[in-house]
């Protein structure tokens, strides 16, 4: 048996059992889990316990990454979620698939890249391949297919199409900017 098959088996097994019957807040518990089984995830990301994961020692979260309730992470290749950036409810991230076009249909098996401050809304599915940019949201029920978006835009459709920017003053991050306010307010 190799490491791989016994890791896997190890997972499905006691892993996704304990992730699933953890209680709603333990958050931490559930990072832990994550990291105990190869995951990279920093400590402020938050994933809900009814996300089914598939080979987490191929997932990566960034510092505040919210994963929501009945989300898929397919990561037979390496999913990774960068800071500030949320997998809405119901949305399917798979880094495996048939390709319906190719004679024989051969499996196709990339990457995906959820870049910091994107969204991707609920129940989007996400092809292998693709890289969600910087700051885009993309609509819920949307098709994101080996393709990447516009940095900083509002992307809907099937597939997927940027329909107008994203408003956001600045582009500060979320973190820096609270932490000029907290400063401003301590000298006022």
């Amino acid at each position: 048996m190799s490491v791989a098959v016994w890791k896997q088996s190890c997972w499905s097994v006691f892993g996704t059992r304990a992730f699933r019957c953890s209680p709603h807040i333990a958050h931490r518990f559930r990072r832990s889990l994550l990291r105990f089984f190869g995951a990279q995830v920093h400590p402020k990301a938050k994933i809900r316990r009814s996300v089914r994961i598939g080979c987490p020692w191929n997932l990566s979260l960034g510092e505040l990454a919210i994963v929501g309730d009945h989300a898929v992470l397919d990561c037979t290749r390496p999913i990774s979620l960068g800071a500030r950036s949320v997998v809405s409810q119901l949305a399917v991230l798979t880094t495996q698939m048939r390709d319906a076009d190719a004679d024989g249909h051969p499996v196709i098996d990339a990457p995906i890249q959820i870049k910091d401050d994107a969204w991707v809304a609920a129940d989007t599915l996400v092809l292998p391949g693709s890289v969600v940019s910087e700051g885009t949201v993309i609509g819920a029920r949307g098709l994101v297919e080996r393709t990447t978006t516009e940095p900083w835009h509002i992307c809907v459709g099937h597939p997927v199409r940027a329909i107008k920017e994203r408003p956001y003053p600045n582009r500060t991050p979320m973190i820096e900017s609270a932490a000029i306010d907290s400063t401003q307010g301590a000298t006022r």
